[in-house]
Parts: structure tokens; sequence; C-alpha cells
């Protein structure tokens, strides 16, 4: 790179710094001189054929380059960048001005409702289900989003909803976002945490989703909106979407400068507010973000379907096999939470009374067994984090269990 380029992306952080450099090589390329000569010609203009150059820049991104309008814009942006930096900034006209702002977006996003999102939750499973309420919850960016730690909001759990997780630092650096935990979150974050418990990722660092790339999420997205069955035209579905749906409620319930300061767009410093301040405005926007009615009703079939997932481990069930009971079996039928438990539970009924007809002879009775012991089907799922194993089940509704040796 040459001098005047070098300095001037220098003065950027280094995702910021990465994206221009392309941005910047597309304009070396149409014009033909290095960063240096630009200056130098920029200095001796007196015709205004910088501002003019650019215009033409855009409209070769697009035309020549295939480059979406937005991109186009940004490259546009970016060369006006470099001139402001070196103190020899463009003067466009209004109308020109106009025309290197614009860009009509290649696809428009669905917009979701409150009823899409109750509908996908039905269908999703924990994971899924976290994506969708919490995305919708905080309405971050996909790649902050991913980078949430169990850290991040454990500690906050034992307060009233919402619940303000703080200052939370976002992939713009000037842009810290301030988000919530709202009703329809909480339990499933609390159930998420309790999944991580068992499986070993205790560490406050431990991230609550291990995708390893933010379009990962979009992916979730996608494939829960198909078996909900929701017709969304020609519009784009993605994570954005979630972010997008609390944004425009929000902003129904405060004022501009609130929101941005919520979702982590960048605001003047004497607009930010302490988050407790931003709290009584969340809670009244929950009425229109929020769909759980009965919490606790809901809590309990997530926590159900989870406790037959580990009870199916427990007795040899394969990813696969838990993998093909959630999808969808045939065209046109589709796979509710309430489903998938039903089958589980047959599932697991069949495989136990396959034990009983083999002979099993670990514990004849399910009462006096040694290191056997004979509990409520309400205490399983506490039992099971500590170790114990399904053996079978009576006919009085309580389960036999073996401690793992």
């Amino acid at each position: 790179m040459d001098k005047a380029t070098e300095e001037w992306l220098d003065s950027y952080e280094k995702s910021s710094k990465a994206t221009y450099k392309t941005l910047w090589h597309y304009f070396v390329e149409f014009v033909g001189l290095t960063g240096d000569q630009i200056l130098e010609s920029r200095k001796a203009d007196k015709e205004y054929s910088w501002e003019k150059k650019v215009i033409e820049f855009k409209n070769w991104m697009i035309n020549i380059k295939g480059q979406s309008e937005h991109s186009a814009k940004s490259a546009a942006m970016t060369v006006r960048s470099f001139f402001s930096y070196h103190r020899l900034s463009l003067k466009f006209r209004r109308s020109e001005s106009a025309r290197l702002t614009e860009a009509k977006p290649k696809f428009i996003d669905y917009r979701f409702s409150r009823d899409d999102l109750k509908k996908m939750s039905d269908f999703a499973d924990l994971q899924e289900k976290y994506v969708i309420v919490a995305g919708k919850s905080f309405g971050l960016r996909a790649g902050d989003f991913l980078k949430l730690t169990r850290g991040d909001l454990e500690a906050y759990l034992d307060r009233p909803v919402p619940i303000s997780i703080g200052k939370y630092s976002t992939q713009k650096e000037s842009a810290p976002a301030y988000p919530f935990i709202d009703s329809d979150a909480f339990p499933v974050i609390k159930l998420m945490i309790e999944k991580m418990d068992r499986e070993g990722r205790t560490n406050p660092t431990d991230r609550l989703l291990t995708f390893s790339s933010p379009v990962q999420l979009t992916r979730v997205i996608k494939r829960i909106v198909e078996k909900a069955g929701i017709k969304t035209g020609n519009k784009q579905i993605r994570f954005h979407c979630m972010r997008k749906f609390l944004t425009d409620r929000l902003s129904s319930f405060m004022s501009e400068s609130k929101w941005k300061q919520i979702v982590g767009k960048k605001i003047s410093e004497g607009a930010y507010v302490s988050p407790d301040s931003l709290r009584d405005d969340y809670a009244r926007a929950m009425s229109e973000t929020c769909f759980t009615t009965t919490p606790e009703g809901d809590v309990a079939r997530i926590a159900r379907l989870e406790a037959l997932k580990t009870i199916a481990k427990s007795m040899g069930f394969s990813e696969e096999e838990l993998g093909a009971i959630s999808v969808v079996k045939r065209k046109g039928l589709r796979r509710t939470a309430d489903d998938i438990i039903r089958d589980l539970e047959d599932q697991i009924k069949r495989r136990r009374k396959g034990k009983v007809d083999g002979n099993d002879e670990d514990c004849p009775d399910g009462e006096h067994c040694g290191r056997f012991e004979q509990i409520p089907e309400a205490n399983l799922l506490e039992y099971l984090r500590q170790g114990w194993q399904i053996v079978k089940e009576t006919n009085n509704g309580k389960e036999v269990i073996v401690r793992k040796q």
C-alpha cells in the first residue's frame, strides 16, 4: 500500500479496516492511480472532477462489477472517507449526494409478526427456541448474538423480567448494546444453562451456542419457518429479521436514541441513559413483543421434552434416532413439541418393554436392588443431572433408576 492509503486505513479498527481495504482496491482499479497520486490530483482539482469520478465509480460497481446497490453505496462512502481523512473533503450538490446515498435493497426482509414467532416456537426444540426468543429479546446482530456466554446472562436470572444484562460490547466498538431478557426468553435461557450444566460446560466464558459461523443462525430461522409452514413469498429470511422485529416495536414505545442504545446502534454520548431508565420503556414494549401467555406451561413442556431426551440417551438412543423423531415424517405432517413428546414417550415405553420381555434381571422388583432406587417421575430430572440412569418404569407411575458406576 502507498503511504496515503496505509495512514488512512490504520485509523480504523481491525474489522472496519478489512472492509474498507477491499472497497478501496476497487476504486484504485477504477481510477488507475495510487492513493498518493489521487491526493496530488485532488489538490490540483478546480473542476470538481473527483466528485464526478466517485458518482461514476458507484455506477461502475453496479454495472461492471455486478455489486449490489448497497455495496456500491458503501464503496462510495469509503472513498469519501479517504478524502475526508486527508482533509480534502469532496463537495457534492444535494442532488448528487442523494444519488450517492441511494441504495435499493436487492432483497426485502420478511417482517415477522408476533403470531409467526409464537408458531415457530411451538415447532422448535430448545436450541431453536433460544435462537427465536432470545434473538428477538436482545435485537443483537448475528455475530454479537453468537458471542453471548453463560457469564453474560447467568448472574442476572434471579431478577424480575425484563432483565437488563448491562453494557454488552458489540462488533462495532463505538456502539455498545444494553439488551434485556424478556418474559419469553427468560425460561428458555434458564433451560439452556441447565443443559450446559449437564454437558459439563460450566465455565462463564462458555458460549450458549457452539455454532462456528453466524450464518448458522439464519439457517435455524429458515428451518423453523419451513417446519411451521409460514408462507414468506419472495421475502428474505435471515437472523437479522429478529433484530428488525424488536426495533420496529421498541420505536413505538421510546425515543430513537433509547431503542438504538438497547440494540447497539451508535448515538451521541449525551443521549445515553442508565439501563434502569430504559427498563420501564422496554417493559411496556413487551406487550407487543412477547407471546407467552402461560409461561409456566410452556416451561413445563420444554423441560419435559429435555427430560425425555435425557432419558432416551441414557437408554441408548442415538442422536440419529432422536433426530428422526423430531423431523417431518411425510409431506404435510408438521411436528410440534407436543408431537415429539408423545412420540418420545411411546419410543421409550417400547424400549423398556423390550427389556422386560428380554428378562432383564438387574432389578426384578424395582424396590430391593442395592444401588437401585424408585422415585416419582416428578423428581426424575434432578436425579438424571446427578448421574443416575433409567432402568424401568413401574405401574405406579414411578421410575426405577440406578447410579452410574
